[in-house]
């Protein structure tokens, strides 16, 4: 199964009255990185991988001006319709980190959640190639990566030859990729730009913020 199948596979099952309710909590969400971009004064931001929207919702009710994209269709139906509850009308397309179609530079930054860890470490590169393709020079790039539990090693996997692993059996996380980043490997995939931001989010999420 290739990555768009399985995505829109895993959204088309989520209930989007529960996912929702779970959105609202992210109305003008705090956080150490939204105030990062507010005080280097980023205007338009891209939620990247938006999945339901809940980035692409605390982004838009904190000011800045957001466009978002996901490889599911589901996905970004799933935050369009969140969004317009709340009151935001938010541009969101269907597209691919690999290539998002957007133009050089038309952002002063870009969020991306939880999503490199769910690429082999090539494709984490050649996205994060692109995700600072489209965001301005002296713009900012937020990545963050999950933390790997015991659960995410003991679940049936192939091992890739990166180090990647690649879900089979017969579990919701056949098709999925995880590859497990620690502080060091994330250093190395932004190796080349400047590190304004390291930390640990409220959801054990590592994060860190380049500048572009």
């Amino acid at each position: 199964m290739n990555a768009e199948g399985f995505w829109e596979g895993c959204w088309q099952r989520e209930d989007p009255e529960a996912l929702n309710s779970y959105l609202g909590g992210y109305l003008k969400l705090r956080c150490d990185e939204i105030d990062l971009f507010q005080r280097a004064g980023l205007r338009t931001v891209c939620d990247a991988a938006c999945g339901f929207g809940a980035y692409t919702l605390a982004l838009a009710s904190n000011g800045f001006l957001v466009r978002s994209f996901d490889i599911s269709p589901t996905a970004a139906a799933f935050t369009r319709e969140g969004l317009k509850r709340f009151g935001y009308a938010v541009e969101v397309k269907v597209a691919d980190l690999l290539c998002t179609g957007y133009a050089d530079g038309e952002f002063d930054g870009v969020f991306a959640h939880s999503v490199m860890d769910h690429m082999t470490r090539a494709d984490a590169a050649a996205a994060l190639k692109e995700l600072c393709r489209i965001v301005r020079p002296g713009g900012l790039a937020l990545l963050s990566f999950d933390t790997a539990e015991e659960g995410d090693f003991s679940a049936a996997h192939e091992m890739l030859p990166d180090g990647s692993l690649l879900y089979t059996g017969d579990s919701s996380r056949k098709g999925m990729i995880f590859h497990p980043y620690d502080r060091e490997q994330i250093r190395s995939l932004v190796a080349g730009y400047e590190i304004v931001m390291e930390s640990v989010n409220r959801k054990d999420e590592q994060i860190v913020v380049i500048k572009v």
